[in-house]
């Protein structure tokens, strides 16, 4: 059972997350200094810095019901009694009167690997990857969607991650791209398409917008402008609060969900180079089970009308994180292939 809310987000709202986002982050690196040396002495103590998965604006919750009133909502991997975090770290219950709501997620990695089959014309919603020579290992993540280039619509592109088609920023342009994924048995006569442009990932607590990466097809004819199992898009839009949506991954395939937080930060994705911060992203909770797994990082997420709203690019064992798909298009230059 799903409900709605219409009301929008005031500037009163946005500007009490922009303030508590803005306190827990001058906290944070204090915190995971501390951590680091409570483990060396293996002692034990509750974290929030360290503990802290990201803040934005969605539903307050009370008992597990939504409760139809907006908050400042702070996401943490373990939400640990009020009595075992220090005063002076615990998150407060308003700020500036605008209440803020605490919710244990589990800790957040990026999602990458099992089992998809080999596909021609290559759909969105399926599993690819680039090809072993290309990193010197073998992994798999999801092609999205297919997406051409403004400038020039003939040119057809497989939309994903950067840590799905980039390698985190170390792949080469031109490196190939399989389908399957190597992970999934692709090898190099697999290869549909060639990295084309991707956004580099920042570390280091440096605010970052997307992982996004694109990947030219070499035959055009090679893909097919649907998503498996879901079928054609019909366009792009704006994530909204509440919005029920679907996605069509590697892993898990078509799962729906809740866009359940907007103008998310996201403070600790654990990536192979580093955590990485991502800014303004949505949360997504699984209305049947878990929404994503490792494997799906690059699914498009798909709205009841067929527009693709946002980018699948990390999870935790409980909530999804997808960047707004307009931001990703924008970027790139390029339009959704309806």
């Amino acid at each position: 059972m799903t409900h709605s809310l219409f009301r929008p987000v005031s500037a009163e709202m946005v500007a009490a997350k922009v303030e508590l986002r803005d306190r827990l982050l001058t906290r944070l690196e204090r915190q995971a200094v501390r951590a680091l040396t409570l483990r060396r002495r293996r002692q034990y103590h509750p974290s929030p810095g360290v503990n802290l998965v990201g803040i934005g604006i969605g539903e307050k919750i009370v008992a597990a019901r939504p409760t139809s009133e907006l908050c400042v909502k702070v996401l943490v991997a373990r939400k640990y009694p009020r009595g075992r975090i220090s005063r002076g770290d615990r998150i407060p219950a308003s700020v500036g009167g605008v209440p803020v709501d605490v919710e244990g997620v589990g800790y957040v990695r990026k999602f990458q690997p099992p089992n998809q089959q080999r596909r021609r014309p290559v759909p969105g919603g399926i599993s690819g990857s680039l090809a072993i020579e290309a990193v010197g290992f073998r992994y798999a993540g999801t092609l999205g969607v297919i997406v051409f280039d403004r400038d020039h619509r003939d040119v057809v592109y497989a939309l994903s991650n950067n840590h799905v088609l980039a390698n985190e920023n170390r792949a080469a342009v031109g490196a190939g791209a399989v389908q399957p994924a190597t992970l999934d048995g692709g090898r190099p006569t697999d290869r549909v398409a060639a990295l084309d442009r991707f956004v580099p990932l920042r570390y280091n607590n440096e605010p970052n917008r997307m992982d996004a990466a694109i990947a030219r097809f070499d035959a055009p004819a090679d893909a097919a402008r649907v998503i498996l199992d879901i079928g054609a898009p019909t366009g792009a839009e704006d994530p909204t609060l509440n919005l029920l949506v679907r996605k069509s991954g590697r892993t898990t395939g078509v799962t729906e969900g809740i866009i359940r937080s907007v103008q998310f930060d996201v403070f600790n994705v654990v990536y192979e180079q580093g955590t990485v911060r991502m800014d303004d992203v949505m949360v997504i909770e699984g209305v049947r089970g878990s929404f994503s797994r490792p494997g799906d990082s690059g699914s498009a997420i798909v709205d009841p009308q067929g527009n693709v709203v946002g980018l699948l690019f990390a999870g935790s064992d409980t909530v999804t994180f997808a960047i707004p798909i307009r931001r990703v298009l924008q970027r790139l230059r390029v339009s959704i292939a309806t």
